[in-house]
């Protein structure tokens, strides 16, 4: 059975803790009893079980398409689909095969920068990069997977094989695949994605350059088979860095004229933004295709014609017809949701969730709701750089300051966080957070994680040994060697209440031992970050999964992380701790052992909240809600374990009956090019 606590991978893996830790370390406190919220509970299959590739006799599509075949508008579905297409099947599946047509509706607090993924761009988030994105492999979908059985599942990529000491990757992609305006996908769009793209540092790719190791090449084989050359040994968990956000090709038959190494007439930026969000449709693998964009209104989809999967019978997936993003904000995700009037939210929002539970009790309530462990965590990054947004001698004594541990220390010992969490959500929801994995990552593991508990008194102390005391008798400390009073900013997303809340909090309690905060609330709070501009930064902190998108929580390339930047010189002082981080992390991608890479893990866990990485604040746990008309959105899928659960849910396997499906907007019609 599932243990929503600690996850599916390491469950059978990592019993035990580290085997020592440092004195520091052993002085901390332990980390208070933890009492789950989870509702989650569910068999685990074989990997085998959810998917297979395959070909049959024959092929079903959507009624409207076969009138479009009749017309001469498409191609029959045979010739639409790869030669072995990907087969759902039917056991993996809550409610079995489905029924075609209907809407699927988002609402999204998010809005599209453009299609061009390759260099960075978002969709909106919210479910819109992943109905439009396909990937080399996948990891949403493991969360239904034995945990001995973990790794990441196949997907445009079909199979793989190492050589004999594990230093050569062999991917076979699919054979086939089409992309949605019906152009062949083969190894020129994966030479596009790593070459033009990856490799190419003018381009901001969600893959930074090393992402796949230092010094790696790729090299294709052949029109479907491509090579990685590795300079070290790697394990089964490189290849998971193939999956979603870092592994999903774009169309070179459509990108290569903006790129400027084929345009000389084209720059970088130029070829960044050249498909704008209003540019529908663009050309995609995924399950949908946007065809109208209204700012801030709305976007709308259309089922792909060329989507390369079927379920068992042989129908081509999806079921669902038509899919809209409402462009909201995200509170309005989760009432929309709970009102019947959306179909789906992950629920991240913890104010929201005592009347989201309250109105799902009534028997004719529209939705299930349904609370997974806790994956939502908080935290305050300190700007760690010695030289990028220091601007004075005052800036330059902060930085110095924020990288003394023990200064990271008594912050956290400032921190009251049970009153933290009563401040976002009455009740037992919230817990203390330390950084790090959350509580609900499988590879969390309380006995490597350190502590330090809120205890204002230790905090001031620890201040007053730093020299950080108060000369002039105003109430605030002031900087040992300017004598200015001790001022920091925070900068955090104005949006949400989960957000303000917690740093309105901070504000009287950072205050109570002496030092000043002043509020920076931004539209736009990952511009202020790339700016290097700001002394700490309030935010979401998620990360579960050492492997998914690592450059945003460790210093694997110069890019990363946002809190300790490279500066204007081109150079960076990490600590020792980062340098073993990145150790272990390298470690955690070259093994084969799962008890290795869950030592690894735990290694991270250690160092991060040993060293006080980031402030840890607080951590809550998620919950899905999804309309009940919806079939096929299985009871056990989490809102965020290996992936968001738009990605976990597989929503081109969602359906609705026929006599509970709304009306489509755009009946009848695919995307035009």
């Amino acid at each position: 059975m599932y243990d929503p606590i600690r996850g599916t991978v390491l469950r059978l893996l990592c019993g035990g803790s580290v085997a020592a830790l440092t004195a520091a370390a052993a002085m901390a406190d332990p980390m208070p009893p933890e009492t789950s919220l989870s509702t989650i509970d569910h068999e685990l299959l074989d990997r085998d079980a959810l998917w297979t590739y395959g070909s049959m006799d024959t092929y079903g599509e959507a009624p409207f398409l076969t009138d479009l075949v009749s017309a001469g508008v498409l191609p029959p579905v045979e010739e639409r689909l790869p030669t072995e297409p990907i087969i759902y099947l039917t056991g993996a599946m809550s409610d079995g095969v489905g029924e075609y047509g209907g809407v699927f509706r988002h609402v999204s607090g998010g809005r599209p920068e453009g299609w061009n993924w390759l260099a960075g761009l978002h969709q909106g988030w919210g479910g819109v990069n992943e109905a439009v994105q396909e990937c080399f492999v996948r990891i949403g979908p493991l969360w239904q997977v034995k945990g001995d059985q973990s790794g990441p599942l196949p997907n445009l990529v079909r199979n793989w094989e190492w050589n004999a000491d594990y230093t050569q990757l062999d991917l076979q992609l699919m054979e086939g695949v089409r992309w949605s305006d019906g152009e062949p996908f083969d190894t020129e769009d994966v030479a596009f994605w790593w070459d033009d793209n990856v490799q190419d540092e003018g381009v901001s790719a969600r893959m930074p350059k090393e992402g796949m190791g230092e010094g790696t090449t790729m090299e294709v084989t052949g029109p479907y088979a491509f090579r990685f050359n590795f300079t070290e040994p790697q394990g089964p968990a490189r290849i998971e860095s193939l999956a979603y956000i870092q592994g999903c090709p774009g169309p070179a038959h459509v990108l290569k004229q903006h790129h400027p190494k084929y345009n000389p007439d084209a720059t970088y930026e130029s070829y960044r933004t050249a498909l704008a969000a209003d540019t529908v449709p663009p050309v995609v693998l995924g399950a949908w295709v946007p065809v109208v964009y209204k700012p801030d209104e709305a976007i709308i989809l259309r089922r792909n014609p060329y989507f390369f999967k079927v379920d068992e019978a042989g129908n081509q997936l999806p079921y669902i017809d038509e899919m809209h993003f409402k462009l909201s904000t995200w509170s309005d995700r989760t009432t929309q949701t709970v009102a019947g009037t959306a179909d789906f939210s992950n629920m991240e929002n913890p104010g929201n969730y005592v009347e989201a539970l309250k109105q799902s009790q009534s028997e004719d309530a529209p939705t299930k709701v349904q609370f997974g462990p806790r994956v939502l965590s908080w935290n305050l990054e300190l700007n760690l750089s010695e030289t990028a947004g220091v601007n004075n001698d005052v800036d330059a004594e902060l930085r110095r300051l924020f990288r003394d541990k023990d200064f990271r220390v008594a912050l956290s010992h400032a921190i009251d966080r049970d009153a933290l969490g009563q401040s976002i959500a009455r009740g037992p929801f919230t817990y203390p957070f330390p950084g790090g994995f959350a509580a609900g990552s499988p590879y969390y593991d309380i006995e490597s994680t350190v502590y330090y508990p809120f205890d204002p008194a230790k905090a001031e102390t620890m201040l007053d040994a730093l020299g950080l005391t108060d000369t002039d008798g105003n109430g605030i400390r002031n900087l040992p060697e300017s004598g200015s009073d001790f001022e920091i900013d925070i900068v955090f997303h104005n949006e949400e209440a989960t957000d303000w809340k917690q740093v309105d909090a901070l504000v009287s309690m950072f205050g109570d031992v002496g030092i000043r905060v002043f509020t920076r609330g931004v539209d736009d709070l990952q511009n202020v970050l790339d700016s290097g501009e700001f002394d700490m930064a309030q935010r979401r902190h998620q990360w579960l999964i050492p492997t998914r998108a690592t450059c945003g929580y460790l210093p694997i390339s110069e890019a990363c992380p946002d809190w300790h930047p490279v500066g204007d010189d081109g150079n960076r002082d990490l600590f020792d701790f980062e340098v073993e981080m990145v150790e272990a992390m390298n470690a955690f991608q070259s093994a084969w052992d799962p008890a290795d890479r869950a030592q690894a893990a735990r290694d991270i866990q250690r160092l991060w909240t040993e060293n006080v990485y980031t402030v840890g604040l607080v951590q809550a746990p998620a919950a899905l809600l999804v309309n009940k008309r919806i079939r096929n959105a299985h009871p056990g899928t989490p809102v965020f374990m290996f992936d968001w659960a738009e990605e976990g849910i597989i929503r081109e396997r969602l359906w609705t009956p026929k006599d509970e499906q709304l009306q489509e907007l755009l009946p009848g019609t695919i995307a035009e090019y």
